[in-house]
């Protein structure tokens, strides 16, 4: 007698397999609070009412980009080493892929974006970024939620849409700054602070 599973005992193992990596705890967490925290400090310092409470000219301001973007990139490259050895189930991986899609994409946007603002002598181009940010941040969610079936996560993609036109009304009066800052908070600390507690509690 064969003991070869039949094809629906192999739909039912695959129904399984599919609804455990469905709820297996995300391990995306402390990547968004690292990169929601670090540039929502950069950007919240940009905010004329902080840089001026601080004591920092514009430019001087301005450097803490390039701060915020090395203090991420340590950051970084500290919590891929500590879960190397982490076994990833499928959720996991795709949404970790659609997540660092999403940082190669902002790194080669602002690439782009610099380049061409420094070839036009008009750096006021770079404000474009920070809508871009929260375009495929919000992307990224989207793919998160249709992985998880987790609604929240649906609901946190169309607040980074909607937050884009709000940012861009403001872009060039200083206000623009104190925005996005709230935006990463709300769309990558925030988040990333529950998919922590939520790994932790299973």
């Amino acid at each position: 007698m064969s003991n070869s599973p039949t094809p629906n005992e192999d739909l039912s193992f695959l129904r399984a397999l599919a609804e455990s990596g469905r709820d297996a705890p995300l391990m995306a967490g402390p990547y968004l609070i690292a990169g929601g925290g670090w540039f929502a400090t950069a950007s919240l310092i940009q905010w004329p009412m902080i840089r001026d409470l601080v004591g920092l000219s514009a430019t001087q301001a301005a450097l803490v980009w390039l701060i915020a973007a090395v203090g991420f990139a340590v950051h970084l490259a500290i919590l891929i080493r500590r879960d190397r050895s982490k076994v990833e189930n499928t959720s996991n991986r795709a949404i970790n892929a659609s997540w660092t899609a999403a940082g190669f994409g902002i790194f080669a946007f602002w690439m782009g974006t610099a380049v061409m603002a420094y070839q036009r002598g008009d750096g006021f181009l770079m404000n474009v970024i920070s809508l871009q940010v929260l375009s495929v941040y919000g992307i990224a969610w989207l793919v998160a939620g249709a992985m998880t079936g987790q609604f929240w996560m649906k609901l946190t993609a169309f607040a980074a849409f909607a937050t884009i036109p709000i940012l861009g009304a403001f872009v060039g009066t200083g206000e623009e700054f104190l925005i996005y800052a709230i935006a990463l908070v709300l769309t990558a600390v925030v988040p990333g602070v529950r998919l922590v507690r939520e790994s932790q509690r299973d």
